[in-house]
């Protein structure tokens, strides 16, 4: 082979060199593995998976009281929040993780009462573990205000629960409307049945509520 021939092989295996580096596509240093716009995304569903874990782990009693001292929520807030987790929840155990407040939250739904959701009425039924003396009455006092309000939904949720916490609802409501005249409570609730389609179980609640009314002690 020729001077030249050697000279020429030799320019064009460098120029090719020159092409395919040229060519190589190299990582852009602002951008490692191209994952950053991935982060924020998986950041903020970490944050909301924290968040339900955390509240998956707070019992009944922690999470009505958390709800009942948070000072960021307004009023509506705090009761939907509060009575979402009304169920199961024992008073005994709130005083004491509370250092005595189940009266003072019990007050404060009392008050806050017109706010209370007609979908959280069976969780409030569900909610009279661990009552006793004064804490029953105030609750008691809640029940009867929301039956008073809205019998249809009341009457309903109590004929939709299993016998203890149905036994126990109509016993409040029915101690709490004993502080009324009974004939005159009879005849409201007659009054609205009248124009009522109920079923059986919820004519079982009226009839046991009226024996309640009789002897409610």
């Amino acid at each position: 082979m020729s001077k030249g021939s050697v000279f020429v092989s030799g320019a064009c295996t460098t120029l090719l060199l020159a092409v395919i580096i040229g060519c190589t596509p190299h990582a852009d240093p602002a951008s490692p593995s191209g994952a950053s716009n991935e982060e924020p995304k998986q950041s903020a569903a970490s944050a909301t998976s924290a968040t339900s874990t955390q509240h998956a782990q707070q019992s009944k009693e922690e999470l009505v009281l958390s709800f009942y001292k948070d000072s960021s929520l307004n009023d509506e807030a705090k009761v939907r929040h509060m009575t979402d987790h009304l169920a199961g929840i024992h008073w005994g155990k709130m005083n004491e993780i509370s250092e005595h407040q189940s009266m003072e939250i019990i007050e404060y739904l009392y008050k806050q009462r017109a706010l209370i959701p007609s979908e959280s009425f069976p969780n409030v039924i569900k909610g009279t573990a661990g009552l006793d003396g004064a804490l029953t009455e105030e609750y008691d006092n809640l029940m009867e205000d929301l039956f008073t309000r809205d019998k249809t939904t009341m009457i309903r949720a109590l004929a939709d629960m299993d016998k203890t916490n149905r036994v126990q609802g109509i016993g409040g409501i029915g101690y709490a409307l004993s502080y009324r005249d009974p004939k005159e409570v009879k005849k409201e609730i007659q009054q609205w049945q009248a124009g009522q389609q109920l079923t059986t179980a919820e004519k079982d609640v009226i009839r046991a509520l009226f024996a309640k009314l009789d002897n409610p002690y």
